[in-house]
């Protein structure tokens, strides 16, 4: 049997506003947007300027860019840029370069971390990774195509050659990354994955998740085990259209004298401050404003969800279990979750059983997703090597370009799997897999 030891689960998500990639119980976050550095003379001169006692490579982080030839700076540093570039925007990616980017971003970080915690560095990688996707897109193909044509070949071995700076110290590193597979599926089938494993202990219900992050939401109904491409989307609306009606609002309000922008009131609201100094007009408590806003939301939401619901019971399907998640499910996931129980009259137990909140499961909303794609990798793994599959998860480490925290939380039908390792001669290069439990079914579509 071979042995597992010698392969590491990663999971990854390209989101609208941050970019996590997770490993065990690890995970980095950093803002998904990257940049042209500057000159190493303009370089030096920030670093002498610089008085900040942070120092961390997730802080002061650049990528060398092989296809442009030149350093990109990544997530915080970015901050120093004259040109900013999102990796995605309005639910598509961008640019498959800087996707990349984020890529080995990730993957450096990582390897990065249980290097200076002492631990073995990185295996070969299995990469569950999950993306946006607009209805009718077809990225997820077009991005595996990408990923192979950009890999680096080792004899038998398939290498993503990443080289960091980190800008602060102007110390550089190399690494090569050596990735197994990849495997790829809509961004919100990795909360999927975490209530596979965890909830329904790799038993299939059908779900239907519902992401709503910073600049986009979006919906995913998943029955018997596979997503339905023609119901899911990426709706370009999110916590960002909440925060600029507020904005709007207190402009307004102030007599068109002054506009809040809208990264205050976002900053405002992990910390349940709904407080806002506002020149000239003194304190402004934005609280009912966002409860209204947030309503407002969620009912639009849902509006489009149930009309999904029809659209399957057509087909003879129904749904067993929802569940909201995203940086916006602390806001918008009570009302969303009234409002679906309104909807089939459904008593308050029920409702509570059927719309699953991510900490039941001991996961933040924000994280499930890139939990769910590592375990997406793991159960891919054990497929490959006719293994069990390790279904307990518990994340401790949450390192972010922002500033050090500590966060804890506790568990495949596979998508399209991209195998990068050479095969043994009775197996083809492309073979397709899927499956999730179910280690029989092994016969399916890939890229």
């Amino acid at each position: 049997m071979a042995d597992l030891s010698k392969y590491t689960a990663i999971g990854g998500e390209l989101g609208t506003s941050t970019s996590k990639y997770c490993c065990d119980d690890s995970m980095v976050i950093f803002s998904s947007v990257t940049g042209d550095a500057l000159t190493s003379a303009m370089e030096e001169s920030w670093r002498l300027m610089n008085r900040s006692n942070d120092n961390r490579w997730i802080k002061n982080l650049a990528i060398y860019d092989d296809r442009r030839k030149s350093w990109r700076y990544v997530g915080a540093m970015t901050r120093c840029s004259e040109k900013t570039n999102w990796f995605t925007r309005k639910g598509l990616i961008q640019n498959y370069d800087d996707a990349y980017l984020s890529i080995k971003a990730g993957l450096f970080l990582l390897n990065n971390d249980r290097i200076e915690r002492k631990l073995a560095p990185l295996g070969k990688v299995g990469l569950g990774f999950g993306i946006t996707v607009r209805h009718g897109e077809n990225v997820i193909d077009k991005f595996f195509a990408y990923l192979k044509e950009n890999l680096q070949k080792d004899g038998d071995r398939k290498i993503i050659k990443v080289k960091a700076k980190n800008v602060a110290t102007n110390e550089t590193q190399e690494v090569d990354i050596e990735l197994d597979f990849a495997v790829m599926q809509y961004q919100a089938y990795g909360a999927y994955m975490a209530i596979l494993f965890s909830k329904y202990k790799m038993q299939v219900y059908n779900t239907y998740v519902i992401d709503i992050g910073h600049g986009t939401w979006i919906k995913l109904p998943i029955v018997e085990n596979e997503a339905d491409i023609n119901l899911s989307d990426s709706t370009a609306e999110g916590i960002f259209t909440i925060t600029k009606n507020i904005s709007k609002v207190i402009f307004e309000t102030s007599g068109q004298k002054f506009k809040i922008p809208e990264q205050r009131i976002m900053e405002k609201l992990p910390l349940k401050n709904y407080e806002l100094e506002v020149p000239g007009a003194g304190v402004y408590d934005f609280g009912e404003l966002l409860k209204h806003e947030a309503t407002q939301m969620a009912q639009y939401i849902v509006e489009h969800v149930t009309n999904d619901f029809a659209a399957l019971s057509q087909k003879g399907h129904s749904i067993d279990y929802y569940t909201v998640i995203g940086g916006g499910a602390h806001l918008l996931f009570d009302t969303i979750k009234e409002e679906i129980g309104n909807y089939f009259e459904w008593p308050k137990e029920i409702r509570d059983d059927k719309v699953i909140h991510p900490s039941s499961l001991g996961l933040d909303p924000r994280y499930i997703n890139c939990v769910g794609f590592m375990l997406l990798a793991r159960d891919q793994i054990a497929m490959e090597h006719d293994a069990d599959v390790d279904p307990n998860f518990d994340l401790k480490r949450i390192i972010t370009d922002i500033t050090d925290t500590t966060g804890t939380s506790k568990k495949g039908d596979v998508g399209k799997v991209q195998n990068f390792a050479e095969k043994k001669e009775d197996k083809k290069e492309d073979k397709k897999k899927e499956g999730g439990g179910d280690k029989d079914k092994k016969e399916g579509g890939a890229a």
